[in-house]
């Protein structure tokens, strides 16, 4: 007996087949147009004043810009829709202003900049229909503020004997972010390690608004080594990124014990004494001898 297919599964095998045809065909079409190589450049730290350009590259393969959206954090701050008339949109931002003509469908410029608006910033790009790919990329930008004053080095002294324990601070007042110390002994970086502490911490001051004090502790064993002609030279490096760096520096000295002079023998003090109190006595003998002497003789001349 010869078996027949009924009409409803052959439907369902057709539409089948149909659907997966249709699903290879969606998805050879969206692997020929894609967005890829979203990334946003933006420079590590910008002084405060500057201004900060942000520009997010792309490439788009047989598909349409739909929009490119620039966000402070989580807020947006600048969108580029060219389907749109005008194009470009801002968003009021706190400290934020956005220098137009030196935006465009990729890039964002924000001018007069402080240390507030440092923070994640992000790009957001996205192709037209039927897909609407979007690429998202994001990265943190630190806005600097110089220090207050040079960095200064201090030591409990200038004179070291060998052994004796060497203390050293070297501090770098305001800036935002507290600038990076770094030690360096006879032009060598120090390192902290058992037998050297090197220690960095902040300061706040004295109002929680008020930008912090970076120290940055050194205590070395003086030896031999530290001191090669008897100095050793102590530098003090401060940083912000490749924005600023200063230096101070302090000579320390090695406190070398006088030598005694080598001479002969020496007569005490009761050595000396004793021979002036014999040189003494002598002379008053020969002076009464001399006396009796006289007197002897002028008797001798009465009785003639």
């Amino acid at each position: 007996m010869a078996l027949v297919s009924r009409p409803s599964e052959a439907r369902d095998a057709s539409f089948t087949y149909v659907m997966r045809s249709l699903l290879l065909l969606l998805l050879i079409v969206q692997g020929n147009q894609c967005l890829r190589d979203v990334r946003l450049r933006v420079p590590v730290a910008v002084r405060s004043g500057e201004s900060l350009p942000l520009s997010c590259d792309f490439t788009l393969e047989h598909e349409l810009l739909y929009s490119v959206k620039f966000y402070k954090g989580d807020t947006e701050l600048y969108r580029f829709v060219p389907q749109e008339s005008p194009p470009t949109r801002v968003f009021p931002l706190d400290g934020v202003s956005v220098d137009i003509s030196r935006s465009n469908s990729s890039t964002v410029t924000l001018t007069h900049v402080n240390r507030h608006m440092t923070g994640f910033y992000q790009c957001e790009v996205s192709a037209d229909a039927p897909f609407f790919h979007t690429g998202i990329q994001k990265t943190h930008v630190t806005i600097t503020e110089e220090p207050w004053a040079l960095p200064a080095v201090m030591t409990e002294k200038s004179r070291y004997n060998m052994g004796e324990k060497i203390r050293a601070n070297c501090t770098s007042q305001g800036g935002y972010p507290p600038a990076n110390l770094t030690w360096y002994i006879n032009g060598q970086k120090v390192l902290h390690t058992p037998t050297v502490a090197v220690l960095y911490h902040t300061v706040q001051g004295a109002r929680t608004e008020d930008p912090e004090t970076a120290v940055l502790r050194l205590e070395v064993e003086a030896t031999p080594l530290l001191f090669p002609d008897g100095r050793l030279r102590l530098r003090c490096e401060a940083a912000q990124f490749s924005l600023y760096q200063r230096i101070a520096q302090l000579d320390l000295l090695e406190d070398t014990p006088r030598l005694a002079p080598v001479l002969g023998p020496t007569a005490t003090h009761h050595e000396a004494n004793a021979g002036m109190t014999i040189c003494l006595d002598s002379n008053i003998l020969l002076f009464l001898a001399t006396l009796c002497a006289n007197a002897l003789m002028l008797t001798e001349c009465l009785k003639r």
